[in-house]
């Protein structure tokens, strides 16, 4: 069985207040060192752009072989030959890094050039002097993460490579050096989850903190299923978080397959916050403040705002994963696809001056993005394929009946839904969660285009990832004419 390979961080704080001085100078010492290092290898990158480079994949990437023939020396043979000299010597400009370090430094020298010029940047302009992490692999014991639970100090502990002094006191094995790791349960539950591959080790100035970015691979099975297939529709909401319907090949909802998610605990703690902010801005607009006091609800209104948004994406990940939860439970029934409705302009249409504050507020604070790409990514963990996971256009899937099609609704309020045609009545977020599921099901089965794209990933998915989707052609069997808009999340 195949596997998916994805990649997640750790972040595990290092219990500074316990360590010597003479632990923290060196630790000090290798950032620094490393991030000098990095700097280099970014000017070497950046001088000699057009002898460096090479096509691979139908992109531009960095030669690291070139590079290390510019920049590093050796006696040994390689492919060519013993290098003793070079034109950029950072072996002599760093005498204290071992030649498995550097090549660290360059590996993240490189990343950082393709990330700049992906994002049209100039890597020298963008060069600065704060510290750069270098990643430190776990291969050939870079790194060593061992338990103690009888030690005081610590329960878990991490060694990096120090070769500081292993040239001046004339070793062979480069020392080790020990940092104590603040790890809690999760951090535990979550370092299990995955094998580590790599660390990062970063300062956080405004913090003043250290923290160890433990770099895990997953590798689950492949999710497969040989049961029928079904589609579950999801209707994205503001007031309920979001409304599920699962269409299966029985041509009929049954009631213990809808869903509705919502999260009162959040509004009321968000509301709170908001009260909080709204009187800061009140004292703010006094004309009569000082500029000593205004600089000091400036910053309390900072510290609001910040842990508004931390209490954002706790209560967002708290609701994705009872929502991957189920949708795991409902996999092992069915063979599952799950169809996310994605609004494309609701923004744009919510524009200032529409009559409409509050509605514009609460549309504008809406993370429906965040929670469509949080719901891929934690089903990716479990071995889903992307295809599996699609965001759709939702346009005026709202306002049609999902069971004749017709256009003819009324909304009487905001959660009812009545079609003046044939007199069905249903909630309007129920009846948007079965047009998006139904809305899948007719781009694979009356296709215009060859392929579905994914509003989220920006990807094409062909048709042929959908071959078990005909014994759901029954429910496009009602008149449904108006269901699929023109353009509406079919690729070009």
């Amino acid at each position: 069985m195949t596997r998916n390979r994805v990649r997640t961080t750790v972040k595990v704080k290092i219990k500074t207040e316990v360590l010597t001085a003479r632990k923290k100078r060196k630790l000090e010492q290798i950032t620094g060192r490393d991030s000098r290092t990095i700097h280099h290898f970014l000017k070497v990158i950046y001088h000699n752009e057009n002898h460096l480079m090479s096509v691979k994949n139908r992109k531009k990437k960095v030669n690291k072989t070139k590079l290390d023939q510019l920049t590093l020396t050796t006696t040994k043979n390689t492919a060519y030959t013993s290098r003793p000299k070079v034109r950029h010597d950072l072996k002599k400009r760093f005498p204290r890094s071992s030649h498995d370090e550097l090549q660290e430094c360059r590996d993240n020298a490189t990343a950082i050039y393709h990330s700049q010029q992906a994002l049209n940047s100039s890597p020298a302009k963008k060069t600065s002097p704060k510290k750069i992490p270098r990643t430190q692999s776990v291969n050939k014991n870079r790194f060593i993460l061992t338990c103690s639970p009888s030690n005081s100090i610590a329960r878990w502990w991490v060694g990096i490579r120090d070769s500081l002094d292993t040239r001046k006191n004339n070793t062979r094995n480069h020392e080790k050096l020990w940092l104590p790791l603040a790890c809690s349960p999760y951090h535990e539950y979550k370092l299990q989850q995955g094998k580590i591959q790599a660390l990062e080790v970063l300062y956080y100035p405004k913090k003043k903190e250290w923290w160890v970015h433990f770099i895990l691979l997953h590798a689950p099975d492949k999710y497969s299923s040989s049961h029928p297939p079904a589609v579950l529709g999801i209707d994205l909401g503001i007031n309920k978080r979001a409304v599920s319907a699962l269409l299966t090949p029985k041509g009929v909802i049954n009631r213990h397959e809808i869903r509705f998610w919502s999260d009162k605990t959040r509004k009321r703690l968000l509301k709170e916050k908001e009260r909080e902010i709204a009187k800061l801005q009140k004292i703010l607009a006094k004309p009569s403040l000082s500029f000593g006091k205004r600089k000091q609800v400036l910053y309390k209104l900072k510290l609001l705002r910040k842990r508004q948004r931390a209490k954002h994406n706790l209560t967002d990940h708290t609701y994705v994963n009872k929502l991957v939860k189920y949708i795991l439970s409902v996999g092992k029934r069915y063979d599952l696809y799950v169809v996310v409705g994605f609004p494309i302009l609701i923004r744009k249409s919510h524009y200032r001056g529409n009559q409409q504050p509050r509605t514009r507020k609460s549309v504008h604070k809406w993370n429906y993005r965040r929670v469509a790409e949080l719901l891929k990514f934690k089903l990716s963990l479990h071995g889903w394929e992307e295809y599996r996971i699609l965001a759709i256009g939702e346009s005026w899937t709202s306002s049609t009946c999902s069971r004749c099609g017709s256009y003819h609704t009324t909304r009487p309020n905001q959660p009812t839904f009545i079609c003046n045609n044939c007199g069905y009545q249903v909630n309007a977020d129920l009846n948007g969660a079965k047009n998006i599921a139904k809305r899948l099901i007719k781009y694979v089965l009356q296709p215009k285009y060859n392929s579905i794209k994914d509003l989220v990933s920006g990807k094409f998915f062909p048709l042929s990832s959908f071959r078990v989707f005909p014994v759901l052609s029954q429910w496009l069997q009602t008149k449904q004419s108006h269901l699929l808009t023109p353009g509406a999340g079919v690729s070009t």
